[in-house]
């Protein structure tokens, strides 16, 4: 809707265009009557109204007069519309003059209104899109000038620094907000960046690229700061409660120019490495950092060691190694990067004692259940528990490739049946397969191992049921179905013979 002001001396005046015109019916709506140009004018300055339909005599200041002082003051001035009786229409051709296309006798007519009003919701919209484009375009040199202060060289930064010099006149103290969200909830961000008129400041998301999003907020009389707070708390709210974590900001340091906005750039980026020490906390302001994160590179040394017991450690010393290294990682608030590269390490030193073991490294590291996941840690709570799978995965497939670098037809059945017990096979098919007598296969294979091959596969089977029943949300007899079982009351009896367990129970206590 339209909001009108209605300027006139006469209260039936007044009244009559409010009960003959249909406002309405062509998007307008009366927002406000003032009895002279005076109270107009502030009126003007303070709603900003779209069209003034205005009488041209009046006391203390004319509709001329009126018309004259908001095309000189007012910013957009509104559209005019001047109404007078027919001995008015000197005046009428002055108020032409001065860029009012409408004008309407006393008594106003209802054809004659409507005609009017149509052609000037018409102009209207014109003109609102109009401005909006050029806002727009506006905006987007502004943050063109913006993410050269931040991202750009020398010679991007000079072309910019007109545009940068406007701005600061416009506001006096700017902030840089790091943002780290999934992909899809950067529109919630971006509404969240664009609702500010409100408060006055201007804000800009900018997308450089692959690089991470960010907000910067230009606020008056060193307000930067708390507008990046009142930002939080827009994004937090703006979000539902499940979806919250998933974005996290990182506050800069406040900088008295845009041209500045740089080094507030820098210290929001180290300002978001405490994001990952805390998976709870979603805003970090960088006035708040009490130290700065440590960049040692001594601790890579640690990914050799933990890299080694995949070979010669338990499950257990493995996981209280992992354990201590990233208690240290924390207390010394390492820089995020390096406790990645750290993990990075870790899974590369695998690959090469796969390839001492004469295994295929990179088939042997992806195929491992854990791989899938092994990048792109949130925080540190994930890293440690992704590399710890990673790392009790590849012990396990070590173990494999030691017992087959052995040697005998015993080992290389077992491999087999590692990569195939899913399905099923007899005795006899594998002593054909491993042209061996299949007597002596079944005796020689138990002696070996413990356990029958048939047991052997069961193991298998029921290890792989408990990692999907801990990993998954899958049922016990879709799991049972995966793994071979055509009977589920087979796998059943199976599953609680070797964890003393129903699948149910097993569940609920890895998750309790």
């Amino acid at each position: 809707m339209y909001n009108v002001l209605l300027v006139d001396d006469e209260p039936l005046a007044i009244e009559g265009l409010k009960l003959m015109v249909e406002w309405e019916k062509y998007g307008f709506r009366i927002g406000g009557t003032c009895e002279n140009g005076q109270e107009a004018i502030r009126r003007i300055r303070s709603d900003s109204p779209d069209l003034v339909v205005t009488d041209i005599r009046m006391p203390v200041m004319d509709g001329l007069q009126l018309i004259e002082e908001a095309r000189r003051t007012a910013d957009p001035s509104p559209m005019f519309v001047v109404t007078s009786g027919y001995d008015d229409f000197d005046y009428a051709l002055r108020a032409m003059r001065l860029g009012v296309s409408n004008y309407l006798t006393k008594p106003v007519m209802d054809d004659e209104a409507e005609d009017m009003l149509r052609s000037l919701s018409e102009e209207l919209e014109r003109r609102r899109t109009s401005r909006a484009i050029g806002r727009e375009r506006q905006a987007e040199k502004e943050r063109r000038a913006l993410a050269a202060a931040l991202f750009g060289g020398e010679e991007e930064r000079r072309r910019a620094l007109p545009e940068l010099e406007r701005l600061s006149e416009a506001a006096q103290s700017w902030i840089y907000i790091h943002v780290k969200a999934e992909a899809g909830r950067m529109p919630d961000v971006r509404n969240a960046a664009l609702a500010a008129e409100e408060t006055g400041c201007r804000r800009y998301l900018l997308e450089a690229g692959d690089l991470t999003p960010g907000v910067v907020i230009g606020a008056a009389d060193g307000r930067a700061s708390e507008e990046a707070r009142r930002f939080a708390q827009e994004l937090a709210s703006s979000l539902p409660p499940e979806s919250q974590r998933c974005v996290r900001l990182a506050v800069g340091r406040s900088a008295a120019k845009p041209g500045e906005l740089r080094e507030s750039f820098e210290s929001a980026q180290e300002a978001a490495g405490f994001l990952f020490f805390d998976s709870g906390q979603t805003v970090v302001f960088a006035d708040t950092a009490d130290r700065p994160l440590s960049c040692d590179p001594s601790a890579l040394l640690l990914a050799d060691r933990i890299a080694a017991m995949t070979e010669t450690g338990s499950e257990e010393e493995i996981s209280a190694e992992i354990a201590e290294v990233f208690e240290r990682f924390e207390a010394e608030r390492l820089l995020p990067e390096l406790i990645q590269t750290f993990a990075a390490r870790v899974a590369v030193r695998c690959a090469r004692i796969c390839g001492e073991l004469g295994g295929e490294p990179e088939q042997t590291i992806r195929s491992l259940p854990s791989f899938e996941h092994f990048s792109g840690f949130r925080d540190l709570r994930e890293t440690k528990s992704r590399l710890e799978k990673f790392c009790l995965d590849f012990r396990r497939e070590a173990a494999r490739l030691r017992e087959r670098s052995s040697g005998g037809v015993q080992a290389k059945v077992a491999d087999f049946l590692r990569n195939r017990y899913t399905e099923t096979f007899a005795i006899r098919e594998l002593a054909e397969m491993f042209y061996v007598n299949p007597v002596y296969l079944g005796q020689s294979f138990a002696r070996k191992y413990g356990v029958g091959i048939s047991e052997f596969v069961h193991e298998l089977r029921i290890e792989e049921a408990c990692r999907l029943l801990r990993e998954s949300d899958r049922s016990s007899c879709a799991i049972a179905e995966k793994l071979g079982y055509k009977a589920y009351r087979h796998f059943l009896k199976q599953f609680e013979k070797k964890t003393g367990k129903k699948p149910a129970e097993y569940r609920a206590q890895a998750f309790g």
